[in-house]
């Protein structure tokens, strides 16, 4: 077992290499995940004598895809391909194979020291103090009792564990670090030429069979995506909304039900002087505060009218006392409790004190009450009207949401008896492939899958009653289809002509740069080719340099043992160019940065090969089965 030391030294690097390896899943999903099915619950994987459930790996894979959502993957192809499963899976089953081998190994979790550092988790804690209610919440959110979650940080250390021992032994030789270290600050001068494919586009010789050949050879540049218009029908709370009457009774109980959205929240003008006494503060500093409070406090009690420049003279919160400690208008919750509570227990003129807060003590003195007024029916009538019909508005659309889905249905193939029950207009679309519209209420995801399947392209069925957005349902049918097909070469022959002309430019401006470099390497000169002005450029300088990565690449690969050097390589647009190295140095500063954080960036890379061939040779002695027919309908598109 390692030493607490040496784990606290490598967990945050270890943490990130197993990331690379496995997605630990223990706090997910729980060592019920892991343990042998009991009853009816069917399995993907077996590891060994253990059992990987169905249902924690659908819900990991169910999360895999809504991240790739939220990323904006919306190809369902991707979001069920197999790759994705096979990820996921094999995510569970290197935890299984790693937690068997720690286990094997003697490794052990420390609980003791779990739930101390557990109760000392700032995000756990309330006033400075574990809060057992966050921690509930915490292990509610995980669907977790404190037992499977307490096993399973266990279990996830206990790897970590086993991983950092493989890996620890690790050397970097420093002479392979400083090596590297002055080929990392290495700077070169380079000087650039670029020939330009659009110069020869006109030596370019394109003949029909060539664009035919392409034409065959790129269908998907003349694909024309399967297409629908269609009609479709919005049942929304807006639109119940426009056929109801509210009477002037239903307005009267909703202002009566929700009286605090028409009372003018009350503010308390107020003015304080502070005495400084923290917590910490010691007996005698506390003593003198309040000797010292109460002396101001009888100063103001007898000139009130002098409380103002009392403060400006006196108090120690250098926020308020130069505005002869005004805090403004205050309402519940802006200031401390106590000092608050004081505030909205006083008439105005009233002076209290001293009053003890976290920051000291206060006198405090209430100059006004604002507000707290209760505006009247009569006030708010137009807007309790609007209110009262919405929510009369929302209360109906949740009630006829299921009668609205079977309308829907039990017509299929119209929408008009739907929309002439609920009073809907019929709208119709443009025409748009899988991916939707560009915008609006028909760009949702299962709304697209539901026209563009099977039996609504057929038999032009009416959609199920979908919910696009919050409240508001949308059923389709198809008008008109078109499915996926290819474009004639004659309306896609200019386009073709254009990409083949641009590719047999950059080849020609690519033997023309690959000659003239030929003969720079050989010392010669060649008539009109000019470079521009040279500039220093370093491994960690491609921003700022304007050269692309293939550049870059091409000007370090080349040898410098003799000066001027050249190479040359073509660029993504087409053009061809020549590079003239003149000068090599190195940064000496970059070098003694570099060879600072070097021997730890060659281990890690060095730990991660290890760790990535031991995770290897586990899964090669484990025993694996996975269930197919199982893990084959996750997943599968209907």
């Amino acid at each position: 077992m390692l030493s607490d030391t040496m784990h606290e030294k490598t967990k945050g690097l270890f943490a990130r290499i197993i990331l690379g390896i496995v997605i630990l899943s223990f706090a997910l999903f729980g060592v019920e995940t892991y343990r042998s099915a009991g009853g009816s619950a069917t399995v993907v994987a077996e590891v060994g004598d253990t059992k990987i459930l169905l249902q924690p790996f659908e819900e990991k894979f169910k999360s895999e895809q809504n991240q790739l959502r939220e990323a904006g993957e919306r190809n369902s192809k991707v979001l069920n391909s197999k790759e994705l499963k096979t990820a996921v899976l094999d995510n569970f089953i290197n935890e299984r194979l790693l937690l068997t081998q720690a286990i094997k190994l003697g490794y052990s979790g420390n609980e003791a020291a779990l739930l101390s550092a557990i109760q000392n988790s700032p995000a756990l804690q309330e006033n400075g103090k574990f809060s057992e209610a966050l921690f509930q919440r915490f292990l509610e959110s995980r669907r977790l009792t404190r037992k499977q979650y307490l096993a399973s940080v266990i279990q996830d250390q206990m790897i970590q564990d086993m991983l950092a021992s493989q890996a620890q032994a690790t050397i970097v030789p420093k002479s392979l670090a400083v090596h590297m270290a002055g080929i990392l600050a290495e700077q070169r001068e380079v000087a650039k030429s670029i020939l330009k494919a659009s110069t020869f586009s006109a030596q370019a010789k394109i003949d029909a069979a060539q664009i035919k050949t392409y034409y065959d050879a790129h269908p998907e540049l003349s694909q024309v995506p399967e297409q629908a218009r269609i009609e479709y029908i919005v049942f929304s709370p807006e639109v119940v909304l426009a056929q109801l009457q509210v009477s002037e009774a239903d307005a009267q109980a909703y202002y009566n039900s929700h009286i605090a959205q028409f009372t003018e929240p009350e503010s308390r003008d107020v003015s304080h002087i502070l005495i400084r006494a923290p917590a910490d503060a010691k007996p005698e500093q506390r003593k003198a505060a309040q000797q010292k409070v109460q002396e101001l406090f009888a100063q103001a009690q007898k000139t009130p009218q002098a409380f103002d420049a009392l403060a400006k003279q006196s108090s120690q919160d250098p926020l308020t006392a130069a505005k002869g400690g005004s805090m403004g208008l205050i309402q519940r919750g802006m200031i401390f409790k106590q000092v608050e509570d004081a505030a909205f227990g006083m008439t105005p003129g009233e002076i209290r004190g001293p009053i003890q807060s976290p920051a000291g003590f206060h006198i405090v003195m209430l100059k006004a009450i604002v507000g707290g007024k209760q505006r009247s029916f009569e006030e708010v009538k137009t807007q309790v009207l609007e209110a009262a019909k919405r929510e009369m508005a929302v209360r109906k659309f949740n009630e006829e949401v299921e009668q609205f889905g079977d309308a829907v249905y039990s017509k299929a193939d119209s929408l008009k008896p739907a929309a002439e029950k609920y009073k809907l207009s019929i709208q119709t679309s443009d025409w748009f492939g899988r991916n939707g519209p560009a915008q609006g209420l028909l760009k949702n995801e299962r709304l697209l899958n539901a026209i563009f399947s099977n039996d609504a392209v057929k038999n032009k069925r009416n959609t199920e009653s979908i919910e696009v957005a919050s409240n508001t349902l949308v059923a389709a049918r198809i008008l008109e289809y078109k499915s996926a097909g290819q474009k004639p070469l004659a309306l896609v022959k200019d386009d073709i002509e254009s990409q083949l002309r641009k590719e047999q430019s950059s080849v020609l401006a690519s033997q023309q740069g690959k000659t003239y470099l030929a003969e720079l390497q050989q010392g010669k000169s060649i008539s009109g080719l000019q470079f521009d002005q040279s500039i220093k450029v370093g491994r960690e300088d491609l921003a700022k340099s304007g050269l692309d990565i293939a550049s870059m690449q091409e000007i370090y690969r080349t040898n410098v043992k003799q000066l001027p050097a050249f190479t040359g390589v073509t660029l993504a647009n087409g053009d061809f160019a020549l590079y003239k190295i003149s000068a090599v140095s190195v940064n000496d500063q970059l070098r003694q940065q570099t060879l600072q954080i070097l021997p730890f960036s060659i281990a890690q890379t060095q730990s991660e090969q290890i760790l990535r061939a031991y995770v290897g040779s586990l899964r090669n002695q484990g025993k694996v089965k996975i269930k197919q027919d199982v893990f084959d309908k996750v997943g599968a598109e209907q």
